[in-house]
Parts: C-alpha cells; structure tokens; sequence
C-alpha cells in the first residue's frame, strides 16, 4: 500500500508496536488491530511454547493485521541469547553477547546470528530487537552487563558488527539498541529514568561509536534508549523525547536514513515521569518512527487516541507523520516476507552449534586446563534462581547448588538475593569440616549481602572455587580461591557444560 492511499486511521495505526499477555492474540489486542488499524506487533516469553505454536500465532497475526490495515506487520521479538531470550526451547538458543565475544570468533558471532534470523523467520518472524550496542563501560550497570559485547567501542563494533551481517545474511530486520549507549548507567530504564552524565567528547569517542560505523555499515534500524544525557539535550528530556538527540544527531549529524523506534514507553522512565500518552507524542516530534507499548492494550488505545488528536491539532504534522510510516514501509518491503518453515527452526545442525558455542564460552578464568576437584565432602552455597532485571525471562528453574550436589555430593544451601549476618556466619559453621567450597553467585558485585558474604568465606581455610552464574565482575570477591569460572547465564545447559570443570573424588 501506498502511503498516499493511506487513510489518517491507517497511517496512525502502522506507527505503534503492541503486545498481549499469552499465546494467542487477545480480545483487547485485536479490537486494537481492528478498530485502532494497530499494524506492529512484539512477542514474548509468555507468547511462545513451540515452534509450531509460534508459527500458527504469527500466521494468526499476519492473516488478521493484514486484512485490518492492508499492510503485512512487523512481527518483533529481543532475542539477544543468553539472559534475554524468549525462543521455544526446541530452537537453537544462542549465548550472550559477552559469552560470544569472550571466544573472539568474529565469523562464530555472524554464522549464530545468521542462524537465529533465519530460525525467527521460518516461525514467521521479521524483526530481532538486537544486538545490543552499548559498551560495558559501567561495572554497577543492573540492566546491561553481559548483554554487551564488551567493556570498549572496538569490541562492541567488531562483535556487534557480526552480528549485524549475520542478520542481514538470514534477510531480517534487526535493530542496535540502546542509543545513545545504556552502557555507563546505575539505573535500570524499566524501573527509574537513568542519566549518562559523560561529556559529548567521551560520548562521541565511546558510546556513539559502534552506533556510527555500523549506520555506515548498513545498520537497518536502531532503538533509542530511555536515559537522560545532558551533554546531547541540555533540557534533560529522555532521548527518545528529545529532537537534538533523534533528528539532530541521529538522523541529521550521523545522517541515519533507516527505522528508527522507541523502547518500550510503559518503561518506568517514561510511564511515571511523563506518561505514555505524552511519551508518544513527544518520541513522534522527536523523530522516532515506530513506537513500543508493550503489554498493555488500553494504554496503547489512549496512545493511538492521543496522536490522532495532536495530529487534528497540529501539534504533529503530517509530514512528520509520513516521514515516519514511510521508513516502517521500507522496512516492511525490503525485510516483511516470512516463509513459515518452522522445520527450518531447531535443526539438529542449528542445535549442535548453539550446544558447541556455548561450551567454548565457558571456561575457566585463567584456561591452563584446570580442573577443580570438589573432595568427598564438598559444601556448594549457590544463588537462588531469579531475574537480575525485568528484561530478562526468569525461566531457570534448577539452582546452582542443588545441581552441583546432584552430580558431586556433599551439602547444597541456596542462599537468599542479600543473605543477612545471621545467615553468613550459618555458612561459616557449616563450612567448617568440609572437603571444600564452592560457591555461585548472581551478580554479587551489585549486591552487599553477597559480596560480604564472599569477604567472610574467603576466610576459610579450605579450597574454593567460585562461579559467577551471570556477570564475571563477580569472580574477583572471593579471596584464597583456586578456581574462577563465569557462566554468562544461570540455566541448566550451562551449568551442564560447567560442571565437566569439576572432578568427581572416586
């Protein structure tokens, strides 16, 4: 469809990126494709079994968007790998961006995302919300981590690089995110409004570089972030709300001609300093294209109601309204088609290399061939399962320690997210008569009740070792240790490949 035969209800509705709450598409959701023309749709944990029920939703949601609006959708997904995937578990689940770049297999990183792309489009998905260009800059960082490629721009630019070719290999839409870098952050967007206080120097030399080589590159889309960088809008807006950072840098400076969108306005950083309705509308005249309300369907109808009426008002123009559907129709054109061939999904080839590049990303901190030998006895004292920010999925249901226990014996405690002194000296005691300890933590690096209760146990004199079952920032807190290892992600298939860096005692 042409925009010029586009009616106000049908252009209004392609702008806007919408979820619903389990794996078929709600009343509300389809009364908002219907009545509203909503044209977009993002998908997650909660939409998805198999690869056969993701495939028979997206034919669902193509079938019923295309009728409602003329257009095929843009069905989206973050499939990172890793701490953020929401893929069936009968597909080929990659790890996180760290865990690849930690290899330095450049042409690995392409060939895994190639294969995810072509995975999300044999289920009939067209747009991979990924990969995350923000530098690692900030170890306090709750929400990035090792989401990241890396701690530098040259890391983040090479690995995130190849990541990109390989989505355009598979012929799918992806998108960097999170500019202008979420990497040098304390606060987590979901649940405050996060502030990068850099100066335009530094931005330019390290946030901002992995964002303009690869727009040079061919880079299809990017998502602007929520956080408030002074140095880029003196006015302290959020950049998705700010025209210096969207159209004057993005668009105008770094000369960006692809799909810009928003992250999700029901974000904390939006929805409770400025409101969703009015986030929208802002983001709109900024310059973004497409925007994200991602779960609730009565907050995207007041948002879809509020740019009808700042468009009746003039407070939007029609230009900027045509600009914006005009790049979500060049995206839909070059990247829509899907094939749904979910046999092409979860291969046994695609699977056997998912399983193998994970087992190279986990190795001991120093690779010298190291085993750890856990004695007769051993005490494993392991973090309980949980989601260290809300864009991951807490779907890990096995904790650390009662699988190492499981495989080597001796005593498992599960210890609390800031187990107290009470709690610590309990450990102390129990620790006392054993062969060893090994202990697992998540993220203690942002927690003080882990992190004292690493300085107590680092203490004992017996042999430790110690796995970070998220970020490695966590591996240097337990002092006398023998042993390091970092995971990247608490789940049963890594610590299955850990594990073969254990030695039973027979």
């Amino acid at each position: 469809m042409r925009i010029q035969d586009m009616t106000l209800e049908q252009k209004a509705g392609q702008l806007f990126a919408v979820g619903f709450p389990q794996e078929y598409p709600s009343d509300e959701f389809m009364n908002l494709v219907r009545e509203y023309r909503v044209g977009n749709v993002i998908l997650f944990t909660h939409n998805i079994s198999s690869r056969q029920q993701v495939s028979e939703l997206t034919k669902t949601l193509f079938r019923e968007i295309g009728k409602a609006t003329g257009v095929i959708p843009l069905i989206s997904i973050d499939e990172e790998g890793g701490v953020v995937s929401r893929l069936p578990e009968d597909t080929a689940i990659m790890p996180s961006a760290r865990a690849q770049a930690g290899t330095g297999e450049e042409q690995t990183v392409r060939r895994a995302a190639r294969i995810v792309g072509e995975e999300l489009k044999a289920m009939g998905i067209n747009f991979n919300l990924a990969p995350v260009l923000d530098i690692n800059s900030n170890k306090d960082n709750p929400l990035i981590g090792v989401r990241s490629f890396g701690k530098t721009a040259e890391q983040v630019r090479r690995f995130g690089g190849m990541a990109v070719k390989g989505y355009l290999d598979a012929g799918i839409l992806c998108s960097g995110k999170h500019f202008p870098g979420h990497g040098d952050t304390k606060e987590d967007s979901h649940l405050a409004l996060p502030v990068v206080e850099a100066d335009r120097e530094l931005l330019m030399s390290r946030e901002l570089e992995p964002f303009a080589h690869l727009i040079r590159q061919g880079l299809p889309a990017v998502t602007v972030g929520h956080m408030v960088v002074p140095a880029l809008e003196p006015e302290r807006l959020p950049c998705t709300m700010s025209g210096k950072v969207v159209t004057g840098l993005l668009r105008e400076q770094m000369r960006f001609d692809g799909l810009i969108i928003s992250d999700c306005l029901e974000m904390a950083a939006i929805k409770d300093f400025y409101g969703i309705s009015r986030g929208t509308v802002e983001a709109l005249k900024a310059g973004i294209d497409l925007i994200f309300i991602s779960h609730t369907a009565s907050a995207a109808e007041e948002a879809v109601l509020a740019v009808r009426k700042a468009i009746a008002e003039g407070e939007l123009s029609m230009e900027r309204i045509d600009d914006a559907v005009a790049h979500i129709l060049a995206a839909k054109k070059r990247f829509g088609t899907c094939v749904w061939e979910e046999g092409n999904a979860g291969t046994k080839e695609q699977m056997e290399f998912a399983a193998a590049f994970l087992t190279r990303t986990i190795r001991p901190e120093q690779d010298t061939g190291q085993r750890f030998n856990p004695g007769r006895n051993p005490l494993f004292i392991g973090a309980a399962p949980g989601r260290v920010a809300l864009v991951c999925d807490g779907r890990q249901q096995k904790d650390f320690a009662h699988f190492m226990q499981e495989h080597f014996g001796g005593e498992a405690i599960v210890c609390s997210e800031e187990p107290t002194e009470e709690e610590i000296r309990e450990y102390m005691a129990r620790a006392a008569d054993k062969s060893s300890l090994i202990t697992g933590t998540l993220n203690a690096h942002l927690k003080p009740g882990q992190r004292r209760m690493l300085e107590m146990l680092g203490s004992l004199d017996i042999p430790k070792a110690h796995v970070a079952l998220r970020d490695p920032a966590d591996l240097d807190l337990l002092s006398g240790c023998l042993f390091r290892l970092s995971l990247y992600e608490y789940t049963v298939r890594a610590m299955e490949a850990a594990k073969e860096y254990f030695v039973p005692d027979n």
